[in-house]
């Protein structure tokens, strides 16, 4: 296969380009936009069955006139004294005028919208701060609109949108009176144009990082040129794949908003590497003596079967996404693959029509690479590449000391790795955005005067085909339940039917006529709102069969401690429900709002990340061992990359653990952080593995197991160095996005691939090839290498070996071609001086 791209390249090379340019502007034609076809909306990516799946059924069953998914919250705060009588005039002209907006702009999916004047949750709304002395200190007061859409959906990002331009224009407040906007709608809003705005600075970023390395690697602009242009093309060709994809029957994917900075960051990164392997096997094959076009032939033929596999592993590995049940990493993982092997498609075929074309050229201002006549070809190999003294005094080291620097690096990485398998993920929503996003400062506003859960207040809802939540038998029930419910940790307070108001009611015997007065005008919007008196039209059997209670948690929505009082709701919700119970016989129950969709994020990644630990790594193991056949060693490869993903979780957790600062306390790496560093950098780490072991291979069949391994670390140090570093800078620069996510999970991946790059492909994976090779009980001697040498660093690699019998090379001919002939002569002084080579056979 690569024989026949070489002759395609070489002899046909405008057909690979006409047919580039064909495909891309096929693609650019009937591909639909991303916006038009991205998705984020957290809610609908669950699986069935989930509580926050079957609480947004019920609601919009029993409630269709109050589904609202999301909220967007006005705050109105005075400091240093109560509101005057010009606020709350000014606060109830806007929400009349707030309304009025909504109906005239259907595309917002405005439901609704309570204020401090609505009927049951009206005094609720509003809120006073005291001081120790019962002072006011100050006053707030809230108004709530619901939108239709999740907080998450790129629809609610549209309609924060419009709503921040209406009231940036709307008359100022009184003097004093300050607004602040915050809400699960604005939170979403915030992280999706957080993550709009990552992607942009990290594409300008990855581009520049590209860029320069190229240009300090080769210092030809040609030359950094060619990979540049190559994957250019292929990640739009790529994200124009992705997008047409998504729209066709039957595939079932869908395409996700973050996943066009996962498909820049990656294939800039891993396509750049496969570019610049082929073009450093390209100048070896031209310092070796070979014509231009045998140089590019040698350099396809050689180095794309270990491009297919090296791509290979991160393919299965972010194949295997495809496994999960959470949709939005279910698709991401193989849209990245697709890009992937798009990547590798253009690495093997346009980039060579470049080098091919610019000939001489695409060396300037330096001279090609080629062999000076008498010179040693392996020393000129060596010579021209990146940092090729150091990598050899590297592979010397290695060689030499292989058990005791084993030890070292082992000892060096575990304590690091135990913290990372400590971490804990954060599902915070909050703490993922910049404290001077509307959002944050809004929450900060109210968490003054109100319990921070009123951003986003939880709703129980439960489904009971036998029971009437209007009658006193269903009342005595949700009552029942209420005080359950309220009686669990950081709960601040529960509105249900029986208590409206959030607090018990007086007594029967208590209530004079007064009350009972009150309690009847007010039974009728009480019922409308917790009872499912008005039933979606297709669903009259509901009515007043559905009801729902509002759970109001102390702590902010998205924290643990939210997270950890609604499975302590849960498990009240399953106990009465249970046989014998008030609730007993209910046919379903379910939960909606911010907590419950982060409780249900965090359920299914939790059970998708462990399935994944097991999938992933499977998947790249099988194809090491395919490619290697060595499973002890394939099995070695995934061992170390696994322990450099722990000492990189555990190094970014002591990092921005002590980079935060601020009045709450750590909570932790963002959830995605340990996610897609597992997969990325498993697959991503085996990617150079297998450039490092298929030379290897290559080697020893020439030079013996421990010397070919040195000549291996040698040859290929310096270029994967290169990737390492271009790899690195891609995932490095998510550090510019504006979500404390990504920059966690960039920095995360660069020094990943950094440890990967320069201490577990270098000095790990060599070493415990050198140490198995030793503690063989007997070692096969190479077909046409007879080992010797002075050196006493390598005298435990030759004591097996009888006295060597050394023979030159032919100077001005390539090493592998025939055309050798025999003698004493020796080498050049140098680190290659103790081997020489001799005719095969």
């Amino acid at each position: 296969m690569f024989d026949l791209i070489s002759r395609v390249v070489i002899r046909r090379g405008w057909l690979v380009v006409v047919a580039w340019l064909v495909v891309a502007a096929v693609l650019h034609h009937f591909a639909p936009a991303w916006e038009q076809v991205s998705r984020d909306d957290n809610v609908r990516f669950f699986p069935a069955g989930y509580p926050s799946v079957i609480g947004q059924d019920l609601l919009e069953r029993g409630f269709p006139s109050d589904a609202g998914s999301s909220q967007v919250v006005l705050v109105y705060e005075r400091r240093g004294a109560a509101l005057s009588d010009a606020d709350l005039a000014y606060v109830d002209q806007m929400a009349r005028d707030f309304r009025d907006f909504g109906d005239d702009h259907p595309e917002i999916g405005f439901k609704k919208m309570d204020t401090h004047r609505t009927p049951v949750v009206g005094p609720r709304l509003m809120g006073t701060a005291r001081d120790a002395g019962g002072r006011v200190e100050g006053q707030a007061v809230l108004s709530i609109a619901s939108l239709k859409t999740t907080y998450l959906a790129k629809s609610t990002r549209l309609a924060v949108d419009q709503i921040f331009k209406y009231l940036k224009q709307y008359p100022k407040a009184p003097a004093g009176l300050n607004l602040g906007v915050t809400g699960s709608a604005v939170v979403g809003h915030d992280m999706n144009t957080a993550s709009l705005d990552s992607i942009q600075s990290t594409t300008h970023a990855t581009i520049a990082l590209v860029v320069i390395i190229l240009l300090v690697v080769y210092r030809s602009p040609l030359l950094a040129l060619t990979p540049l242009l190559t994957i250019a093309l292929s990640v739009q060709v790529a994200l124009w794949t992705i997008a047409l994809w998504s729209t066709v029957p039957g595939l079932r994917l869908q395409v996700i908003d973050i996943t066009n900075i996962f498909v820049i960051v990656v294939l800039f990164g891993a396509g750049t590497d496969y570019c610049l392997f082929l073009i450093a096997r390209y100048r070896e094959e031209l310092i070796r003596g070979r014509s231009r076009d045998e140089a590019l032939r040698q350099a396809i033929t050689q180095v794309g079967g270990a491009l297919v596999a090296s791509a290979g592993t991160v393919i299965v590995g972010l194949g295997m996404l495809w496994f999960s049940t959470f949709a939005k990493i279910q698709y991401t993982g193989p849209a990245i693959a697709l890009s992937l092997a798009i990547g590798l498609i253009a690495a093997l075929t346009l980039a060579p029509v470049l080098l091919h074309w610019l000939r001489a050229a695409i060396f300037w201002p330096f001279q090609q690479p080629h062999h000076q006549r008498g010179a040693d070809v392996e020393r000129e190999s060596l010579e021209q590449m990146p940092l090729s003294g150091f990598w050899l005094g590297v592979a010397d080291l290695v060689v030499k000391r292989p058990g005791a620097i084993l030890g070292l690096c082992i000892l060096a990485l575990a304590p690091l790795a135990l913290i990372g398998s400590r971490t804990r993920s954060n599902y915070s929503q909050l703490a993922d955005l910049n404290p001077d996003r509307p959002s944050v400062i809004g929450a900060k506003i109210i968490q003054n005067y109100f319990a921070v859960g009123e951003l986003s207040p939880t709703g129980v809802l439960i489904e009971h085909p036998g029971l009437n939540f209007r009658d006193a038998k269903g009342r005595e029930a949700l009552d029942d339940l209420t005080r359950r419910i309220a009686a669990v940790k950081n709960v601040a307070e529960v509105r249900s039917v029986s208590r409206p108001l959030g607090k018990p009611g007086k007594p029967e015997a208590q209530k004079t006529f007064l009350d009972r007065q009150l309690e009847g005008l007010m039974r009728v919007a009480v019922d409308s709102r917790y009872v499912s008196t008005y039933p979606a039209a297709e669903d009259k059997a509901a009515k007043n069969h559905i009801t729902r209670l509002d759970v109001v948690f102390k702590a902010d929505p998205f924290s643990d401690a939210s997270l950890s009082s609604l499975d302590d709701v849960l498990g009240v919700l399953k106990l009465a429900t249970s046989p014998g119970q008030p609730l007993a016989g209910a046919e379903r129950y379910g939960v909606t709002g911010s907590t419950a969709s982060v409780s249900d994020l965090r359920k299914v990644t939790v059970q998708d990340q462990r399935r994944m630990y097991v999938l992933v790594t499977v998947g790249v193991y099988v194809i090491l061992v395919l490619l290697l056949r060595r499973p002890w060693i394939c099995l070695y490869l995934i061992a170390t990359v696994v322990l450099g993903y722990l000492a990189s979780l555990g190094i970014t957790e002591l990092v921005f653990k002590a980079m935060h600062h601020g009045p709450e306390p750590w909570v932790g790496l963002d959830w995605k952080v340990g996610f897609f560093l597992f997969v990325i950098l498993v697959a991503v780490g085996e990617d150079y593995n297998i450039f490092l072991m298929s030379r290897v291979i290559e080697e020893e069949e020439k030079h013996g197991v421990t010397e070919g391994t040195r000549l291996a670390v040698a040859h290929t140090g310096g270029i994967i160095s290169s990737c390492g570093l271009i790899m690195a800078g891609t995932f490095g620069s998510m550090i510019t996005g504006s979500l404390t996510a990504l920059r966690e999970l960039g920095f995360a991946l660069g020094l990943g691939v950094l440890l990967d790059t320069f201490l577990v492909r270098p000095i790990l994976v060599p070493a415990f090839v050198v140490l198995i090779d030793r503690h063989r009980p007997s070692k096969r001697q190479p077909a046409h290498l007879v080992h010797g040498s002075d050196d006493p660093s390598h005298a435990g690699d030759n004591a097996s070996h009888p006295a060597p019998r050394v023979e030159p090379h032919v100077a001005g001919q390539p090493a592998e071609l025939p055309g050798l002939q025999t003698g004493p002569t020796p080498l050049p002084a140098g680190p290659l001086a103790r081997f020489r080579i001799r005719k095969p056979g």
